[in-house]
């Protein structure tokens, strides 16, 4: 009689495929939860909806610096600066500036911050 719960090879790459490696409703959550300023949020909510079923943004030019800001109505420097906030908070990622024209913006790629760690509360009244 055959095994039936084996997993196999072929089972096993089925069900990765199945699963969403990327959600763009629990990163827009996350994003909206997190205190970051209202322009990095307007700036990332615009590259969710600019980026594929798997959360990434190939090389080009409609993320750039100049079409965002005119799609959320903000100054570059502001766009610059907020993909800037969500690079370090650690909401997108992004290769290094370095051998990249400024033709074409690089790949980016929507992530996930890592949980905060934040001590156990002691229950101590101030």
């Amino acid at each position: 009689m055959p095994e039936t719960n084996r997993v196999t090879p072929v089972l096993a790459a089925q069900s990765l495929a199945m699963r969403p490696l990327f959600s763009r409703s629990t990163w827009e959550r996350a994003l909206l939860a997190s205190t970051l300023p209202a322009n990095a949020k307007a700036v990332g909510l615009a590259l969710a909806h600019l980026a594929g079923d798997a959360g990434y943004i190939p090389p080009g030019r409609i993320h750039g610096t100049r079409p965002m800001a005119t799609l959320v109505s903000l100054r570059p420097r502001l766009v610059s600066i907020s993909k800037g906030v969500l690079q370090g908070q650690g909401f997108i990622t992004r290769p290094p500036a370095e051998g990249w024209t400024g033709e074409v913006s690089r790949p980016i790629t929507l992530t996930l911050p890592p949980e905060r760690q934040e001590p156990a509360h002691t229950g101590e009244q101030p």
